[in-house]
């Protein structure tokens, strides 16, 4: 057998996979990272969402996937945008990521208050740090983002994002729960796509919202299409995705349900 030449392997890895890809004006390109973190590229535009790079929590939290590429492999996209945070959770704002990030000086953190503490703690400095509260919009190119309330008790403080590029609108819920709330910002956005967290709760304990409520996110907000994410993260919350799929039919019966694969492009509008 006989093995390539090191100069002409080429990566494979997540980010060499962002900065090759080519995609259409007005549409959204997501590559999921692991929770709820993902890379995000329209045709203008670059940007990383809840990167988690660490490692397992123990002795409750375990990885059920690896970190999805090393902190270098940043390097192999010419132009990151911005990084945004939903909340401060360590699968979310992540030190081992934001710590990787202050190698690129050009890549300026967004997110709540508590999540730009825990970046500013990691040695990102103050110039590259915002607060981002409900209501603000920012613009990268020919994506607009803007901050909206989600619910996640669980959070000191929590943004969800509504990303529009074109026609397609995406709202990103990070770990919320279900709040009624979400008949409100489908009302206003009136998103193609949503992506929530749904997982297994042990016994005695409420940390994420299970299938039915996610089905309920998906009647109220009207969106074609729910995004299942977080599923697979960390082994003592593993959710089939298919139960989502299940329940969301009673709910929705015209929403489609995908749940995320690690590392696959999902181009929105399906």
């Amino acid at each position: 057998m006989s093995y390539p030449e090191i100069d002409e392997i080429k990566p494979t890895g997540i980010p060499s996979r962002v900065a090759s890809a080519v995609i259409e004006p007005g549409s959204i390109a997501l590559w999921h990272t692991g929770g709820a973190g993902y890379f995000v590229k329209t045709a203008g535009a670059t940007i990383f969402i809840d990167p988690f790079l660490g490692p397992s929590l123990p002795p409750d939290w375990i990885r059920g996937v690896p970190p999805s590429f090393a902190p270098e492999e940043l390097g192999d996209i010419e132009r990151i945008d911005a990084l945004l945070i939903t909340h401060e959770h360590t699968d979310h704002a992540d030190p081992a990521a934001l710590a990787a990030l202050v190698t690129y000086p050009e890549i300026p953190v967004f997110g709540p208050g508590s999540a730009i503490e825990v970046a500013r703690a990691n040695g990102i400095p103050e110039s590259r740090l915002t607060v981002v509260r409900h209501g603000d919009e920012l613009r990268f190119g020919d994506l607009r983002v803007t901050a909206v309330p989600v619910n996640d008790p669980t959070a000191i403080e929590c943004n969800g994002y509504v990303l529009q590029c074109g026609e397609t609108t995406l709202l990103l819920a990070a770990d919320s729960h279900y709040t009624d709330g979400f008949a409100e910002l489908g009302r206003v956005w009136q998103p193609y796509a949503v992506a929530v967290t749904a997982g297994h709760n042990p016994p005695g304990e409420t940390i994420y919202m299970g299938e039915s409520d996610a089905g309920r996110i998906a009647r109220d907000t009207g969106a074609q299409v729910l995004i299942h994410q977080h599923h697979d993260l960390w082994q003592r919350a593993a959710l089939d995705p298919a139960r989502v799929a299940a329940v969301t039919a009673w709910y929705a019966p015209e929403t489609k349900v995908i749940g995320t694969v690690f590392g696959e492009q999902l181009t929105l509008p399906l």
